[in-house]
């Protein structure tokens, strides 16, 4: 993957509120800072240098290239509006990344002018990870970002950490991984297809069995038609006399049928009587009860309406009869307090009770008269019903006659018919075992041939698999080793490649030792080496690392940022390592960043001085 950077973004990022960068084709660029914010206390340092490329790895991965996600925001603008823009080319498509930190963490994708963001930045990341495998922080630092003592710090890790970062680093065990799992994968489809072809062989010889004693079964049933007639003339003659006596019962079962097609229309016409007289019947009971049914309604309305008035005036009483005058105690009659008369009351419960028996009485003769009516009405209606009733049951039983009769004459149709059906199956029963015969001895045969072929296939899977389990242990046991000392004999041999640039020695050794990786240099191990030797030997073990990654993950970047990789470097050393790095030619653009940028005599295409104000905002200034 060929990553060519063009432009950078930054809004409310770090120190700065919007900038802008160009980032290709810039040649050397010194990038040197000057911070005039009194709360820094300071010169250069925090003037937001770094922060502009930090933002590069931001867009890509999330986090900065020190592997920080948060407190990013620029606290002197505001903090609620904090993104970074990417624009660049991998393998000729275009990119244009936009990754917010605020007002809420998101992510945007435009490949190619076409919008490709998923519906979240969890969505959008898993979408950009299938553009753009690979490209994690880690590889940022490796590819592009040169940092102060180099990003992930190689030499930092004891030698017996070395292996596990370089394989790491390398993906050399996700190789090994997955040439394992290839060759596994590989293992299990053929014992899949071993067990498929044993399960084959196991089923034909299974069906081989069941074909021979089918030939076996067909040859002892054609044994009993030894005896058997094949003359088509018999057979024909029976079969034509079988079908006439077919033709005489269907014409009487057809006769039967017509009958009973009448017998139902009779029916029809009794049932419609039938409906008839009980709908008039039920109109007549109407209007002969109705006038009767009214003044049950009536009297029971006015029964009801006395039974209340009596219940309210019986309450009424006792209400009254309960006050008394005499105290219960000492028997003297209260003061100012009379016993009321309800004399009259009494005598109105009693005329209301009376009213309420004549009425009752007059209410039990009207139910009883039209319990009467109803009763003889039903008398008579029940006695036409019965006589329809009876003439349907009669036809009824006339019709089942009818019809027990014609199911008898089918069933007799039916056994004749299968007469002769066995007439004829009886000689295409004889035709079919001789053509079962014939075609079971032809399966068994091909059968057996199947079997031999996938014996064949049994033993080229068997030879096959032995094969793919020789070549997993050897994944398992040599090829790590083999793999890794591949990736150590390509760095040895860049790093002295460099080593002679820089130092003019190629005593710079990068060797494996077991399990640990030691470096050292003139003799001595790299632990035991000066400040300066250790600085020029990590930008070289680094560039080195950025060779092999571009080898083995085929990404290569036209940007490389320097991040203060010449502080405390004498200006020998700093000219050697700026004429290593001219020597890339993958490289058009090259940002140096250093507090000494006046200090150091670079051959350089641009200046740009990134300038912090008193009030804590960055800008970019070209000079």
């Amino acid at each position: 993957m060929n990553l060519i950077f063009s432009k950078i973004k930054l809004h409310n990022f770090f120190s700065f509120s919007d900038t802008e960068l160009n980032l290709n084709d810039m040649g050397f660029t010194l990038v040197e800072g000057r911070n005039h914010c009194k709360l820094d206390n300071a010169y250069s340092n925090g003037s937001g240098k770094s922060s502009i490329f930090n933002g590069i790895c931001f867009a890509l991965t999330g986090e900065t290239a020190q592997g920080v996600s948060s407190g990013i925001e620029n606290i002197f603008t505001n903090p609620d509006d904090c993104w970074v823009e990417l624009t660049f080319t991998a393998d000729g498509d275009e990119f244009i990344l936009k990754r917010y930190k605020t007002p809420k963490p998101d992510l945007k994708v435009w490949i190619n002018g076409e919008d490709h963001s998923g519906k979240g930045i969890r969505e959008s990341s898993k979408l950009l990870s299938t553009y753009l495998p690979d490209l994690t922080s880690t590889l940022v630092n490796s590819i592009i970002i040169l940092g102060q003592g180099l990003p992930s710090r190689f030499t930092n890790n004891k030698p017996s950490h070395r292996k596990e970062l370089l394989e790491n680093l390398t993906k050399s065990d996700f190789m090994i991984q997955s040439i394992k799992d290839k060759l596994e994968s590989r293992q299990e489809d053929l014992r899949s297809l071993l067990r498929n072809k044993e399960d084959k062989k196991l089923s034909l010889n299974s069906q081989i069995d069941v074909y021979r004693i089918q030939l076996s079964n067909f040859k002892n049933e054609l044994g009993a038609y030894d005896s058997f007639d094949n003359s088509e003339e018999n057979i024909e003659s029976k079969i034509n006399q079988l079908k006439s006596e077919v033709e005489c019962i269907s014409r009487e079962v057809e006769n039967r049928k017509e009958i009973s097609r009448l017998k139902d229309l009779e029916l029809e016409k009794l049932n419609s009587d039938y409906s008839r007289l009980f709908k008039e019947s039920s109109t007549d009971l109407e209007n002969r009860v109705g006038p009767i049914s009214e003044a049950i309604k009536d009297k029971s309305e006015e029964v009801n309406n006395l039974k209340a008035e009596i219940k309210i005036l019986e309450k009424e009483i006792k209400k009254l009869d309960s006050i008394t005058d005499i105290c219960p105690t000492c028997g003297q009659k209260i003061p100012n307090i009379n016993k009321p008369n309800t004399s009259s009351q009494k005598k109105n419960l009693s005329s209301l009770i009376n009213r309420l028996d004549i009425l009752t009485d007059e209410l039990s003769e009207l139910n009883s008269e039209k319990k009467l009516i109803t009763d003889n009405h039903k008398l008579e209606r029940d006695s036409k019903l019965e006589s329809i009733s009876n003439n349907i049951s009669g036809i009824r039983d006339e019709v089942r006659k009818l019809s027990n009769d014609n199911i008898l004459e089918v069933e007799k149709i039916g056994k004749i018919n299968d007469e002769i059906t066995t007439l004829i199956n009886l000689k295409q029963n004889y035709n079919k075992l001789i053509s079962n015969i014939n075609s079971t001895e032809e399966i068994i045969t091909n059968l057996e041939n199947n079997v031999n072929e996938v014996s064949g296939n049994i033993l080229d899977i068997k030879s096959h698999l032995e094969v793919v389990q020789q070549m997993i242990t050897l994944a398992k046991r040599e090829f790590r080793g083999i793999l890794l000392i591949n990736i150590i004999d390509y760095l040895n041999k860049r790093i002295k490649q460099y080593s002679r640039q820089v130092f003019d020695t190629e005593e710079l050794n990068f060797t494996l030792n077991e399990n640990e990786v030691d470096i050292s240099y003139c003799g001595k191990q790299y632990e035991n080496l000066s400040g300066g030797e250790k600085q020029k030997i990590d930008i070289i073990i680094q560039l080195a690392l950025r060779d092999i990654l571009s080898k083995q993950l085929n990404i290569r970047s036209n940007l490389l940022v320097c991040d203060e990789i010449f502080d405390n470097m004498d200006l020998l050393g700093c000219n050697k390592i700026i004429d290593l790095i001219s020597s890339l030619t993958d490289i058009d653009s090259v940002f140096i960043i250093s507090h000494h940028a006046q200090d150091l005599e670079i051959t350089k295409d641009n200046s740009l001085v990134v300038e912090k104000s008193e009030s804590g905002i960055s800008q970019i200034k070209f000079v």
